[in-house]
């Protein structure tokens, strides 16, 4: 059986070591609430102007604990007059905690859209989780939210 700490510490190094990983500015970084299932909080790490890093901790039927890769195209859909509108994809490990811990893999797919003349991003996001525990299966998630980008001045990046 896998512990608790043990799963925590492969989210941690499996997002970290995502690759071109580098020092982050504050105009890089994303910290919102997402509605859906799980419900709760995120944050967002760009690596570059197409690579983040997301993390979450929430409650869908327990608390739960997530973190992916993001690849972000910015030419796939077609862009609104002002901001700038990305479709992405990614995946990254789940954790949610359970009389019996339930440890999965997350793969998402979404858009998102940065506010022009504003710190904002605007996303929605589902895909399917793959359970990796005894129990298995395979569940969703999904949900929209936003982010405030703390030193951003407008959707000039993203």
């Amino acid at each position: 059986m896998i512990s608790k700490l043990t799963v925590l510490m492969m989210l941690l190094l499996t997002t970290f070591s995502a690759p071109g990983a580098r020092a982050q500015g504050l105009h890089d970084v994303g910290v919102g609430v997402v509605v859906g299932d799980p419900i709760g909080g995120t944050a967002k790490f760009w690596l570059d102007d197409t690579l983040a890093v997301d993390f979450g901790v929430g409650i869908s039927k327990n608390a739960v604990l997530w973190g992916d890769l993001l690849w972000h195209a910015w030419d796939l859909l077609p862009q609104p007059p002002q901001g700038r509108l990305g479709a992405y994809v990614g995946m990254g490990p789940r954790l949610e905690t359970a009389s019996d811990p339930e440890f999965g893999i997350r793969t998402m797919l979404g858009a998102a859209w940065r506010l022009p003349r504003h710190p904002i991003e605007l996303f929605a996001e589902a895909g399917p989780v793959f359970r990796l525990t005894q129990s298995g299966g395979v569940e969703a998630d999904g949900g929209a939210g936003i982010r405030f980008y703390f030193g951003s001045k407008s959707a000039k990046k993203n």
